[in-house]
């Protein structure tokens, strides 16, 4: 029984984790619409927030640091 209520706590982290990343990405995503849409040549002030994007697309739903354990983060 508390197997099922720690996969339950875990599942709903991840769940939590998943709609903050999706927000703070609408987040950036806006602000790269203003800035894009403000400044007549935005190429380097968008240049932050698309590393910032795929930062947290590289480890949120990729997970990239598990790159680095010897298994490939497999358990």
């Amino acid at each position: 029984m508390s197997e099922n209520a720690h996969g339950a706590g875990e599942l709903t982290a991840v769940i939590q984790r998943g709609w903050f990343t999706a927000g703070a990405l609408a987040i950036l995503t806006l602000v790269e619409y203003v800035v894009a849409t403000n400044i007549d040549r935005p190429t380097l002030w968008l240049l932050p927030f698309i590393v910032a994007k795929g930062g947290l697309i590289l480890e949120v739903f990729m997970h990239s640091s598990d790159l680095k354990t010897l298994d490939g983060g497999n358990a």
